[in-house]
């Protein structure tokens, strides 16, 4: 770790004391108070219950893993209505990646509009997601449906969220590796609920609602209970917010740290790099790019670069300009790189939610109850957005002004609208009965639960796209071939006889008649299925007693079959969509067959100064139809020294079946454009020398624009040929708990290292080109995975290798602090809770053949995020105060990308690129009323209308020059909640 990061770490630690809070807070009507950190939530004396994390139910509220709370209350005072926002603002969550609707435009798991959870950094398909103690089905679109999507939990009688944050397996299967989040309902209602919720920011944009029911009756025998949700998210377009609207360059002067962006002389603003559209290349010989002159703007001479008059007049008599050559600096601030398609993409998806939950139990005999719960969920959402056409138009085409002219082919680069729908319906079902084994020998006495469960996903899905072989049709020598259009049906008598005249203006700005639109574009839909099903046996009790007290254990087996079946478009299975994925169907399944045991052992009991100490141990043997067996364990204590010092620790084993996904995913082959995969594109304005050595080894122009034809990706499953992912998890706590008679003080401070063994992931193709070119070049593992044409003076990337394989290894390391402070006076109650996650690596190494890499503190992995939270309570009133924290983070300590304090361009000479986050603070406050039957809060998120960091444009994960992450982009909002009891 370098001098200056020791010190951000140390700064960290400290302010962090006093920045973060932990997520627990009492649930309404509550007669215990929440519980402290490192314990469960609290219950009445006389119950047992099952704590996430054990199958053992027990009496004591202390867990030997690291559990946190989060109650609905603490939700709705934060303003926050859906779970994914919740949840992923939790410091567990929030220094990490995570899978949202500010993810229009890029491709994910489970399709557009879906939301997950990924614990520590390890992936959604890494965190276990339960209700009610057990496993959600996946949903959504498209042949990568895998981790859970959060949109399914019916927020509305959600009771709490139980984040366990540890590796689990041994209790709970596959997928619990970073840990488990449950979601448990409430039960045994006795009153109906009806909430109205409202957040608008300031600016438009954004805004959220929700209308929700709940009503439960609880009677002799048994309860029902059920809710119903309406929640709409509205869109957040990019151009919406200023800093989303304009992706600027961001380079400043070394010695004055003034900025050094070029302005864009057609509205004498910074330029903005948006999107590249509107202009024309050649396909040889001549760089840059051809554009039509705008009013207004006073263009070079020749001698500054537009030398269009002395290369091509007839070009120039049209009004066409040359721009953005290399070496010419004065050709570049003109050079076309917006579109009004950029403005209009969206930045949220706007998505509706509608959820119908119900569940219930009757006792059939004083002993025997039956259960069971529906959830049914639909979900619409859209994505508005654009891509890029860039066709090889032939120089005899009778539409290319450039064969007569200068002699080449041409490209027209052209941005147009490329939307996206999802409609996607979620059915699970629970049956189940459960009670007390009578009067049997050793047994007798035990409770026992078994229960049969359902899931699917059904799910429609559609996309704006180009058809690529009427596209080939007028590209060609003539101005439309019919002999080439020979997928979709179309005809080149829908046109004018002409054909397309790419090259005018119009077209350029992506005007298009209706008879083009025709033509040139159609819809793709597709259907997506996901059906899991569960059968699920366990039995609890005492074995035997000891001195310390009884010892009890846990019994079980578990069945399970996932089966997946995604069926594509015609169009997109015949490779016949431009510069999009072609895709086979994707269809598979898988079955296992499990048996567990859980043994919890007090070892001693008020042993004087050696206190109490339990232990626990699990085991789990597994086999899998698609990769053979496998078997976990699970050890852990929980020792308390003394009333107020407890110490507490796990270590055990974890796994990951390969998702069906994974598996079988049909073999595809798509289409990325060169802009999107290859940082060799405009690489002169790089701050990474290795990536600039090696762009010029390969003999790129440092300006290389990106345009051309696309790169294949070539992607397909791993059936037959992936292991199962292996994992070892430990953790170790101090959970302090004075005894202070004017106030209550607890702490729990956690020490967490997990490493995963044979991790399963495609690493991305422009990742497996950046790895090629900084790491491996020229013949490392992931240059062997890309292909270049050697005869094209650019040499575009031709093909990328990107199939699901099992990798070396990742390993996440840090330290988790949660405190509470509570203390009551004269006017009321005082609480002020913290809860703060240091990651100290995040380290992967992805082939056996290269160094690893840590990530941590780099701009998608800051190495601190925390909460703080503080309440007052007086009567009826409650008064509450929220920071969410994330530390500063930088790519500039990430060796393996080697950055350079100072980076020299030829457009900007010596500079510094913006490649760091500042440290990052979001308050959010809110004041609540309760009444007899109505609760009325209201409150402001984002008080101070912080924006989210900012990023160069050609650095980081990011939307304009916001930085993507757990940042926000809504802005400072108003939102206010109704509550009516009946």
């Amino acid at each position: 770790m370098t001098s200056r990061k020791s010190k951000l770490l140390a700064g960290s630690l400290f302010t962090s004391l006093l920045l973060a809070t932990t997520a627990t807070a009492q649930t309404p009507g509550e007669a215990n108070p929440p519980p402290a950190p490192g314990q469960a939530p609290a219950a009445a004396a006389v119950d047992e219950l099952i704590v996430t994390g054990s199958r053992i139910r027990r009496n004591e509220y202390t867990s030997d893993a690291p559990i946190t709370v989060i109650t609905s209350e603490t939700a709705a005072l934060q303003g926050l209505v859906d779970t994914a926002s919740l949840l992923q603002s939790q410091p567990v969550a929030s220094g990490s990646y995570q899978q949202n609707t500010l993810m229009s435009g890029f491709v994910v798991d489970g399709g557009p509009g879906t939301q997950t959870i990924s614990l520590r950094g390890l992936g959604a398909q890494r965190t276990l997601v339960l209700l009610d103690g057990r496993r959600l089905g996946p949903a959504g679109v498209r042949g990568t449906v895998g981790p859970v999507d959060l949109n399914v939990v019916p927020e509305a009688i959600i009771d709490r969220i139980e984040i366990l944050k540890d590796g689990a397996s041994s209790i709970y299967g596959s997928d619990a590796i970073a840990g488990v989040v449950n979601f448990i309902t409430k039960k045994r209602l006795d009153e109906g609920l009806l909430s109205v919720y409202v957040s608008k920011p300031i600016e438009d944009g954004g805004e959220q609602f929700q209308i929700s029911g709940a009503w439960g009756k609880t009677f002799e025998r048994g309860f029902f209970s059920g809710s119903v949700i309406y929640d709409e998210d509205r869109e957040l377009r990019i151009g919406d917010r200023d800093f989303l609207s304009c992706a600027e360059d961001r380079r400043y002067n070394p010695q004055t740290f003034e900025r050094l962006d070029q302005i864009d002389p057609r509205t004498g603003k910074v330029k903005c790099y948006n999107v590249y559209t509107g202009v024309a290349q050649a396909a040889t010989t001549y760089g840059g790019a051809f554009q039509y002159a705008q009013p207004g703007i006073t263009y070079p001479g020749p001698a500054q670069g537009n030398n269009i008059s002395v290369i091509a007049p007839a070009l120039a008599a049209m009004g066409i300009v040359r721009a953005g050559r290399a070496g010419q600096p004065f050709t570049f601030p003109y050079l076309n790189y917006d579109s009004p398609l950029y403005a209009r993409a969206s930045a949220i998806s706007p998505t509706q939610r509608y959820s119908l939950f119900v569940n219930g139990g009757y006792n059939i005999t004083p002993g025997i109850e039956l259960y069971g719960d529906l959830l049914l969920n639909r979900r619409e959402s859209q994505q508005h957005g654009l891509q890029q056409m860039f066709p090889t138009v032939s120089a005899s085409n009778p539409n290319n002004i450039f064969g007569p002219t200068l002699g080449v082919a041409a490209l027209p680069i052209v941005a147009f609208k490329s939307d996206a729908e999802q409609t996607v319906d979620y059915a699970r079902a629970v049956v189940g009965a459960r009670g007390k084994l009578g009067d049997l020998p050793v047994v007798g006495g035990w409770d026992w639960d078994i229960f049969a469960q359902i899931s699917q996903s059904d799910a429609e899905y559609q996309t704006d796209f180009i058809y690529l072989d009427r596209l080939n049709a007028v590209t060609g020598a003539q101005a439309c071939n019919q002999a080439l259009i020979t997928i979709s049906g179309g005809s080149c008598s829908t046109l004018p006889a002409g054909g397309i005249p790419f090259f005018s203006q119009r077209f350029l700005n992506g005007e298009f008649t209706a008879a083009e639109q025709a033509y040139l574009f159609g819809v793709s839909k597709g259907n997506t299925t996901y059906k899991q099903t569960a059968l699920e046996g366990s039995i609890t009790g005492d074995v035997f007693t000891l001195p310390a007290g009884p010892v009890s254990m846990a019994l079980g087996f578990h069945i399970r079959q996932d089966e997946i079946d995604d069926t594509p478009d015609a169009q997109e299975t015949a490779g016949n969509q431009y510069n999009l994925t072609s895709a086979t169907p994707t269809r598979g399944k898988d079955t296992v067959r499990e048996i567990f045991t859980e043994l919890n052992v007090p070892v001693f009991q008020d042993l004087g100064l050696a206190g109490d100490l339990d232990v626990t141990l699990s085991g789990r043997l597994t086999d899998y139809d698609s990769y053979g067996s496998n078997s976990t364990y699970k050890l852990g204590f929980n020792w308390q020294l003394m009333p107020a010092v407890r110490v507490r620790g796990t270590h055990g084993t974890s796994y990951r079946a390969p998702a069906l996904y994974e598996l079988f995913i049909g073999n595809q082959t798509g289409f990325q454009s060169q802009i999107a995969i290859d940082p060799c594109v405009r690489y002169g304005l790089s701050s990474n020398d290795i990536l600039k050595k090696n762009c010029a080894a390969l003999g790129i122009d440092p300006e290389y624009a990106g345009g051309g034809s696309g790169a294949v990706i070539i992607t397909g499953g791993g059936a037959g040929v992936l292991k199962a992912e292996t994992s070892k998890a430990t953790t170790f706590g101090l959970i302090l708990t004075p005894n202070f008679e004017t106030f209550d003080l607890s702490m729990a401070l956690d020490y967490f290292e997990i490493t995963i063994d044979d991790e399963v992931r495609r690493f991305g193709a422009r990742n497996i080109v950046t790895q090629c070119l900084i790491k491996d070049f020229p013949n490392g593992p992931f240059c062997a995975l890309v292909t270049r044409d050697p005869t094209d003076p650019d040499k575009r990337i031709t093909q990328v290798n990107n199939s699901y394989v099992n990798v070396a290894n990742q390993k996440s390391r840090g330290l988790d602090l949660e405190a509470r402070y509570k203390q009551e006076f004269s006017l009321g109650t005082l609480t002020v809770d913290l809860q703060t996650t240091w990651q100290f690596e995040a380290v992967t190494q992805l082939l056996g053949l290269s160094e690893p890499e840590d990530f941590n503190g780099s701009t998608t992995e800051p190495d601190f995020s925390g909460q703080l939270e503080a309440r007052f309570d007086r009567g009826d009133w409650t008064f509450y105060w929220v920071m969410d924290v994330i530390g500063k983070a930088s790519d500039a300590d990430q060796e393996s990308f080697n950055f350079t304090d100072i980076s020299q361009s030829s457009l900007y000479g010596p500079n510094y690129t913006k490649i760091y986050t500042e440290f990052q603070t979001y308050h959010t406050i809110s004041m609540r009323k309760k009444m007899d039957d109505w609760t009325i809060q209201g409150g402001i998120r984002n008080l101070f209308d912080d924006p989210p960091p900012a990023l160069s444009s050609n650095e980081g994960f990011r939307v304009g020059n916001a930085a993507l992450n757990a940042y926000d982009f809504r802005g400072r909002r108003v939102f206010i909640s109704i509550d009516r009891r009946f």
